[in-house]
């Protein structure tokens, strides 16, 4: 058995040791603690730095811990698929405001071009009131072989004075004016803004060469002349436009002929209108070929015009000149020598096809749309130069056949 005062001694000896241990222990928590400052430290004195608020330096936790480091499989962007998917949306945004964009700019060219046309044609019209004054196509042509000025050689000209009654035409978008006189092509547009709003008349003088190398202008020569009002072609590209035809004979060689369009009388829109709601429904053509509207967008569809001219009654022609006209389109096709082609007929006849491109500048030619021909030549009289006449369109990529004499 120990002494007591051997216990003594040892207690003391344990208690100071204890002592020493826990204040050695408590002092080591303040120690320099490197380990943990990367982990859990947001701030840290810094009495060296000069730029620093409050005493305090903002910690770069990328600095602090990068776990791109430890894990490779995280250094693919997580990202990346979102970013694809939003650059995909924007690719197909950026194409969709593009195409609209360019639809935008082409209805503004159409636009735009119509003005420059209308505005060049009638450069000097705006000092003439209501008057609008037009030479052929042909005429225009030759302009360069020879001049014809209209106000210095007026006498070479027959005028034929297109009268138009605005009367039920809204004063919006353009006319398409387009006819065929004497083996002469006319085809101009007439912006309705550039007319009075209160003008119930448009008149349109229309110079007609009085004599060309293929015939010289005399009644009862008959002639062709449309008009089509073309109000929003957008609305209207796929449907039939308000439209009026007159087929008359020549009047005078010598003073004006009068040719009235849009009377209230006049049925050529109606009845065009007629067949085209018809056939939309499967109506009496159902049997022929048409236009197929569900494709409205097929690029490959031509309207063909069959023109037939029989000269078994003028079989000494020698030169043949034939025209077709649809939906503001004219064709035309000089035969310069018909014997050759006679030679080739079994029944003395000459035909010509015309092809159009279903899209026109005035919008898709329609089953219903009137289409008109005339063949000239002075070898025709008597009794007539130039003959003509007219049909509805009732077929598409096969042809539409029309007598023209």
């Amino acid at each position: 058995m120990l002494p007591v005062n051997y216990n003594l001694t040892f207690r003391f000896c344990f208690i100071s040791l204890l002592v020493l241990f826990v204040l050695y222990f408590l002092n080591d928590l303040d120690v320099d603690s490197q380990y943990f400052s990367n982990i859990y430290a947001a701030e840290i004195a810094n009495n060296n730095n000069n730029n620093y608020d409050g005493g305090k330096e903002r910690i770069n936790f990328d600095y602090i811990f990068d776990s791109s480091e430890y894990f490779e499989e995280d250094n693919v962007p997580q990202n990346n698929n979102n970013n694809n998917n939003n650059n995909n949306y924007n690719n197909r945004n950026s194409q969709l405001i593009s195409q609209q964009q360019s639809e935008e700019e082409k209805q503004q060219s159409y636009n735009e071009i119509k003005k420059e046309k209308t505005s060049t044609s009638n450069s000097n019209n705006k000092n003439k009131g209501q008057n609008y004054e037009f030479t052929s196509i042909e005429s225009k042509e030759n302009n360069n072989n020879k001049n014809y000025d209209i106000k210095s050689n007026d006498n070479d000209y027959v005028i034929f004075n297109t009268r138009i009654n605005l009367q039920n035409i809204e004063k919006e978008g353009f006319l398409r004016v387009i006819g065929y006189i004497s083996g002469q092509s006319f085809k101009e547009d007439i912006l309705l803004s550039s007319i009075e709003s209160t003008a119930k008349k448009l008149d349109i003088k229309l110079k007609v060469l009085k004599d060309t190398e293929l015939i010289s202008l005399s009644p009862p020569d008959e002639f062709q002349v449309c008009v089509y009002h073309i109000k929003d072609l957008k609305k209207e590209y796929y449907s039939i436009l308000h439209f009026d035809c007159n087929e008359g004979d020549i009047q005078s060689s010598s003073g004006t002929n009068t040719i009235n369009l849009f009377k209230p009388s006049s049925m050529k829109y109606s009845h065009s209108q007629g067949l085209y709601e018809r056939q939309q429904i499967g109506g009496e053509i159902n049997n022929n070929k048409t236009i197929n509207n569900d494709n409205k967008d097929n690029d490959n569809d031509k309207v063909l015009l069959k023109i037939i001219s029989p000269l078994s009654d003028k079989k000494n022609t020698k030169e043949l000149k034939i025209a077709a006209m649809v939906r503001g389109q004219i064709k035309t096709e000089l035969i310069k020598d018909v014997q050759a082609e006679l030679k080739k007929s079994k029944d003395n006849t000459i035909t010509k096809t015309f092809t159009f491109d279903r899209k026109t500048d005035l919008g898709n030619i329609q089953i219903g749309d009137l289409f008109l021909a005339c063949v000239t030549s002075e070898d025709l009289n008597p009794p007539e130069g130039q003959e003509c006449e007219k049909r509805l369109v009732k077929k598409v990529n096969s042809a539409n056949s029309l007598p023209a004499r």
